[in-house]
C-alpha cells in the first residue's frame, strides 16, 4: 500500500499562492502542474482572482470546488501554517510546503515546524515539507515542483532531503537522456519522511530501481524496516551527507537535521540490504546501472576497446570492485579474430586498436555475450577521425538489445558525449564519463547480485538467558551510572556470558580469602567511582600467584575507601572486544573487533543493528582482521569463532532488552582455542 498515494494520483489539485509573474516559483509550480500533462483539475488561489495560465483563479481554499484533495502551498512561513489550517478545515488531507524558514533556523523555526505538525494531527493530514520542491510522477504527470522541466519517464525513484540536489540530478537527467519514475522532495521532513518515501518508492510499479540523498532520520528504525521491505523487491542505493564534522553542520543549517553517526548508519544500510555510495556520482552511477543492467552474476568481466589507456585504468578500476579481468578461452579468442579488425589484441581487454568501426563493436560484444566465462562487458571507446560517439553509441545499443549480460559504455571524450550518452540510454545501456565510473557501475550490480544471494536470517533469541536476574543486578546499582566490574560481571553472567569466577572485597584480607577459595593465580582490579579504564589508571594487577602477592597489590593500588575486584586469572587467549551503544537514530549497535589497550587506535571494528542473527554476528567477525587472527595465522591455532559469535548475540539481545543500558564494552573478550570457549573478563556498563 502506497502511503503517498494521494500526492501521485490526486483528484483534484489547488496552487495556493499562485502568481501570474513568471519570475515567481509559485509560477513556476502552477506552470508545470498545467502543461506536462496531469489530467485533474488544477485550482490557484490568490485573493486577488483573474485567471493564470487560463486557469480561473479562486480567493481562497475555501472556494476551491470539489474535487480537490492535493493543496501545493507556496507562501511565507507564518502565512503557510495558516493556509493549511484552512486546506484541513476545507477537508484537504494531502498537502506540500514549499517555504524555507522553519526549523533549519533553530528555535523560532521548530516552533514553526511544531505548529504544522499541530495542524496536521488535528486534521489526520500528511505533510511533505517545509522547505521543499515538492513532488513528480513521470507515469501520472503530477509535477508540484518548479524546476524547469519534467524528466523523461524511466525506472529510477528518487527520494532526497535536499531539493536542490534533486533539481541538479534531474537537469542533468535531461542533459544525458535517462528518466524518472518519481521524485520526492521531503525537505525538512516533519511529517511524510524517508522512511513513507521508500515504502512509497516500493510500492510504485514504475520504479524499478530506488536512490536517495538522506541526511536525517528523526527514526532509524523505521527507515530501516521500510528500506529492507523496498530491497526485498528492488535495489537501493543511498548516501548520507553529514558523515564528517564540516558535513554534520552542514545538514544542521541546512534541514534541521540530526546527521547521526557514520557508523551507525553504514550498520542501518547492511541491516536494510542497501547500497551505500559515498558521492552524488556514485548514487546516479549506480542507479543507472540497476535500473537498465541485470546483475552481475559472477565477478569476471571481458573488457572491449579501441584504446589501450583507458582500457588500462578501467581495469584497474575494475580490480577496486572487485572485479577482474575474465580469462578469456581459446575459442572466443577465435571467435573474436574472425569479427574484429586485423591486430586486435584478443586476451581481455579486447583491443580492437583505432580503426575498429561501429560493426567491429557489434560483432565483437556478441562474441563475448555468447562467452561463458564471461559474466558482463566494460565497453570504452576514444572518438577517433574516421568514427564518432554517436555511431559507436548508436551501434553497442543496437547490439545491446539482444545481450543478457550487463553492458555498461564509457565514451571517453568531449563535444559530442552528451548525444552518445541519449542514444546508449535510449537503447537501456549506461553511460559513463569515465572508465573508473563505468567500472562502479559493474561492482555495484555484483554488490547487488550478493545481496540477493545472502538469506535473510531473522535474528533469534539465545538460549540461556535469565532477563529477571539481569533486572535484579541493575536493581541493586539504582543510581549508578557505571556498573562497578562485579555488578558488570553479575549483569553479563545473566545473559549467558562466560565470566571468570569473581567477588567484591573491601580489605586486603578478603581479598586474600577470595583468591585462595577460587584458586591461584588471580587478578586485582580497582573498583573506585571514575575509574572506568582500570589498567590506564595503574588499577590492575595480573597472575597473583599467592595471598602475598594478592595483599601486596591490594596495598598498592586500592585506595583507602575503595574495593578490589579479585577474579579468576583465565589462560592466554587472543583479546578482542565486544560493545555495543545505543544510537538515538538506530537504537542499540554492536562492535566487534580487536582488544586490549590499544582498541582506539587500531580501530579495527565492525558495526551491526542489535539484535543479531547469528549470520549477521559470523560476517561481522570476518571483516576485521580479528576475525582472521582467530581463524589462525603463521601457525598460531583456530580459535573459537563459534563463542565470540555467540558472545556478540548476547550483547546485542542484552541492549535490546534492556534499555536502561547506554553502553557495554566486553574489553578484552579472552578467546580459546577452538571449543575452549571466550571469557568476558571485563564487563564494562554504562547506564543512561
Amino acid at each position: 500500500m502506497d502511503p503517498l498515494s494521494t500526492f501521485f494520483h490526486p483528484e483534484g489539485v489547488a496552487v495556493i499562492g499562485a502568481s501570474s509573474q513568471p519570475n515567481k516559483l509559485s509560477y513556476g509550480v502552477l506552470h508545470n502542474m498545467a502543461t506536462h500533462g496531469y489530467d485533474g483539475p488544477i485550482y490557484p488561489v490568490n485573493p486577488k482572482g483573474g485567471r493564470i495560465l487560463g486557469l480561473r483563479v479562486y480567493p481562497s481554499v475555501a472556494d476551491v470546488p470539489d474535487p480537490v484533495d492535493l493543496a501545493v502551498i507556496i507562501l511565507p512561513p507564518k502565512l503557510s501554517i495558516r493556509t493549511l489550517e484552512a486546506c484541513g478545515e476545507r477537508g484537504i488531507r494531502a498537502a506540500v510546503v514549499v517555504a524555507s524558514g522553519f526549523g533549519e533556523l533553530g528555535a523560532g523555526g521548530e516552533e514553526r515546524e511544531a505548529q504544522l505538525m499541530k495542524v496536521v494531527a488535528r486534521h489526520g493530514m500528511r505533510l511533505i515539507g517545509p522547505n521543499c520542491i515538492g513532488v513528480l510522477d513521470t507515469a501520472t504527470r503530477v509535477d508540484t515542483t518548479f524546476l524547469t522541466a519534467m524528466p523523461k519517464q524511466g525506472g529510477i525513484g528518487f527520494a532526497s532531503h535536499s531539493g536542490a540536489i534533486c533539481g541538479g540530478t534531474v537537469d542533468w537527467a535531461n542533459t544525458v537522456g535517462f528518466g524518472f519514475s518519481r521524485v520526492i522532495s521531503l525537505g525538512n521532513q516533519v511529517d511524510v519522511n524517508m522512511a513513507d518515501a521508500l515504502t512509497s518508492l516500493a510500492a510504485d510499479p514504475h520504479t524499478r530501481v530506488a536512490v536517495a540523498y538522506i541526511e536525517g532520520l528523526p527514526d532509524g528504525r523505521a527507515f530501516v524496516d521500510a528500506a529492507q521491505a523496498l530491497t526485498a523487491q528492488k535495489p537501493l542505493v543511498v548516501i548520507k551527507a553529514g558523515r564528517t564534522p564540516s558535513g554534520t553542520r552542514a545538514v544542521a543549517s541546512h534541514t534541521g537535521a540530526l546527521a547521526g553517526a557514520s557508523r551507525a548508519f553504514e550498520a542501518a544500510c547492511r541491516r536494510a540490504g542497501a547500497l551505500q555510495v559515498d558521492d552524488l556520482e556514485g548514487v546516479i552511477d549506480a542507479g543507472l546501472a540497476l535500473a537498465y543492467c541485470p546483475p552481475l552474476t559472477g565477478t569476471d568481466v571481458a573488457l572491449l576497446t579501441n584504446a589501450g589507456g583507458p582500457a588500462a585504468v578501467g581495469a584497474d578500476a575494475l580490480d577496486r570492485q572487485g572485479l577482474r579481468l575474465a580469462n578469456l578461452s581459446d575459442d572466443t579468442q577465435a571467435a573474436l579474430r574472425e569479427v574484429c579488425p586485423p591486430g586486435t589484441m584478443t586476451g581481455n581487454p579486447v583491443d580492437m586498436l583505432g580503426g575498429a568501426e561501429p560493426v567491429h563493436f557489434q560483432r565483437a560484444l556478441a562474441v563475448l555475450e555468447e562467452a561463458p566465462e564471461v559474466a558482463g562487458v566494460l565497453v570504452t571507446f576514444v572518438p577517433q577521425a574516421l568514427t564518432g560517439p554517436p555511431e559507436i553509441a548508436r551501434a553497442v545499443g543496437e547490439a545491446a538489445e539482444g545481450l543478457h549480460k550487463p553492458t555498461v559504455c564509457c565514451i571517453y571524450g568531449g563535444e559530442d558525449i552528451h548525444e552518445a550518452a541519449r542514444r546508449l540510454h535510449a537503447r537501456a545501456v549506461p553511460h559513463y564519463l569515465t572508465p573508473a565510473r563505468a567500472a562502479f557501475s559493474l561492482g555495484a550490480l555484483r554488490r547487488y547480485q550478493e545481496i540477493r544471494e545472502l538469506p535473510r536470517q531473522e535474528p533469534e533469541v539465545p538460549t540461556g538467558i535469565d532477563l529477571d536476574r539481569a533486572k535484579a543486578v541493575l536493581g541493586s546499582a539504582t543510581g549508578e551510572e557505571v556498573l562497578d566490574a562485579h555488578t558488570g560481571a553479575e549483569l553479563g553472567a545473566a545473559y549467558g556470558l562466560s565470566v571468570p569466577v569473581s567477588t567484591l572485597t573491601t580489605t586486603a584480607w578478603d581479598a586474600v580469602a577470595a583468591a585462595d577459595e577460587m584458586g591461584y593465580p588471580v587478578v586485582l582490579k580497582r573498583v573506585a567511582p571514575g575509574v572506568v579504564h582500570k589498567s590506564d589508571a595503574g588499577g590492575v594487577a595480573l597472575n597473583l600467584d599467592d595471598g602475598p602477592a594478592v595483599r601486596n597489590a591490594f596495598d598498592c593500588i586500592v585506595q583507602e575507601g575503595e574495593n578490589g575486584f579479585v577474579q579468576k586469572m583465565m589462560p592466554g587467549g587472543l583479546e578482542v572486544i565486544v560493545g555495543a551503544r545505543r544510537d538515538p537514530q538506530f537504537g542499540p549497535l554492536v562492535m566487534f573487533g580487536m582488544g586490549g589497550v590499544y582498541v582506539e587506535v587500531l580501530e579495527d571494528v565492525a558495526f551491526r543493528l542489535a539484535p543479531l542473527s547469528e549470520q549477521d554476528a559470523r560476517a561481522m567477525v570476518m571483516e576485521t582482521a580479528a576475525g582472521k587472527l582467530l581463524q589462525g595465522v603463521r601457525g598460531q591455532p583456530r580459535r573459537d569463532v563459534d563463542a565470540v559469535v555467540d558472545a556478540i548475540r548476547r550483547v546485542g539481545q542484552l541492549m535490546t532488552d534492556v534499555p536502561e543500558i547506554s553502553e557495554i564494552d566486553l574489553n578484552p573478550l579472552m578467546v580459546g582455542e577452538a571449543g575452549e570457549g571466550a571469557w568476558a573478563v571485563d564487563v564494562r556498563v554504562i547506564l543512561g
